[in-house]
């Protein structure tokens, strides 16, 4: 229960701000509790002088016991497959369900029978598909987080994941704000800590330090994963997937963002978490032209560009194709490195590629510590010797 100690309050009127229901007004100088309180305890958490007290734990309680269950946020269009950072987080979902014996759900906007989306997340164990039932085309930031919002103050689930991409990072924190959570950013891994908490982990200080971070008191807990650092786990298990509308949503008439045009993006500069061939170029590659001639050799090879963090840093390439610990983390099919030497903030966003080629001059460069085939020289020389013959070979 809620006290309240008027001899210790100083009048400073925090209460009234902090409380997220409007639940305490000031009166005759000092604060009165109406009908809207739940109880929450943020004011006796935030009062300075302690005229607001409430048990911990029933702080606690009261904030995670009603709230069960695992989402994943997916923000693909219909008709498109599922995104792989998306089936990543449903199987790291079910992994993290299985262990207190609760369901996975994929909030996804669409209408129809999504037959495809079922027997994609089907596959990961996923068991249930709520669909944010919308025409609108594209990403829309306020229908996303209206609906989110919507549906996670119908269905309390205990934890939130979202994709560490593009939108999924303007998304995210739309989200958790409006519903007054905290969100662990960019994970690199989840795992339940010994009181069942969502443990999330993430680089921090430049990727120096791994910081570990719990949301004990409220729900629910909110992380978004980078792609390309979760495994998909296929399951055999034959299991009955639900598929509902989230009813109670609305999508209002406000909209102040207007699509003017979609411009598809040259496939040099393609999504790296989807690409299936990457070529990588580093200081090794010493100037911009030759930067330029690695491009043209993803465009003739239908590869996506990718480049180290000094060659970004030297202007040589775009800081969106910046692959590493502070940039984007893939896991292609194939990597071929050009002039990059294999520092460890490098190799943690491109370790998880099945074959690697390198080209590097230097014989003790660490990329010949884990590549696949290793070709010693002048990066530059040998892209240009890998242009002519495709050059030759389309004449």
């Amino acid at each position: 229960m809620l006290e309240y100690k008027k001899e210790n309050c100083i009048n400073c009127g925090l209460c009234e701000k902090v409380c997220p229901f409007g639940a305490i007004e000031i009166k005759e100088g000092f604060p009165a509790i109406n009908d809207n309180c739940t109880e929450c305890g943020i004011c006796a958490q935030k009062c300075p002088v302690n005229a607001f007290h409430m048990e911990q734990d029933k702080i606690r309680n009261q904030r995670t016991e009603e709230y069960r269950g695992f989402w994943v946020i997916g923000l693909e269009k219909e008709g498109e497959p599922l995104n792989k950072v998306t089936l990543e987080l449903l199987s790291t979902a079910r992994k993290l369900a299985d262990e207190k014996k609760e369901k996975v759900t994929l909030l996804i906007k669409g209408f129809g029978e999504c037959e495809n989306w079922k027997r994609e997340a089907q596959r990961t164990g996923c068991d249930k598909i709520l669909l944010i039932p919308c025409e609108h085309p594209g990403y829309d930031a306020k229908l996303y987080t209206d609906a989110i919002e919507c549906a996670v103050r119908c269905f309390k689930p205990e934890a939130v994941l979202f994709p560490a991409t593009v939108n999924g990072r303007d998304l995210a924190p739309r989200v958790s704000g409006r519903i007054g959570t905290g969100l662990t950013a960019d994970c690199t891994g989840l795992s339940l800590d010994e009181n069942g908490d969502l443990l999330q982990v993430r680089p921090t200080y430049g990727g120096s330090v791994m910081a570990s971070i719990l949301t004990p008191e409220h729900r629910p807990q909110m992380a978004s994963v980078r792609p390309n650092v979760m495994e998909i786990h296929w399951t055999d298990e034959e299991r009955e997937i639900e598929t509902a509308y989230l009813e109670d949503f609305l999508p209002t008439a406000e909209d102040r963002v207007t699509l003017i045009e979609c411009l598809e993006k040259n496939n040099v500069f393609a999504d790296l978490t989807e690409a299936n061939i990457v070529i990588a170029g580093g200081y090794g590659l010493k100037n911009k032209e030759n930067f330029g001639r690695l491009f043209r050799l993803c465009d003739k090879l239908n590869a996506a560009a990718a480049a180290t963090r000094k060659a970004v840093d030297e202007g040589w390439a775009p800081a969106e194709i910046q692959v590493g610990q502070t940039g984007t983390t893939i896991a292609p099919d194939l990597y071929i490195a050009f002039g990059v030497s294999g520092a460890l903030q490098h190799t943690l966003g491109m370790k998880n590629a099945k074959k690697i080629i390198a080209v590097n001059h230097d014989p003790a460069a660490p990329i010949f510590d884990i590549c696949d085939v290793a070709i010693l020289g002048d990066a530059g020389e040998v892209l240009e010797e890998c242009c002519k013959i495709l050059e030759h070979k389309e004449a």
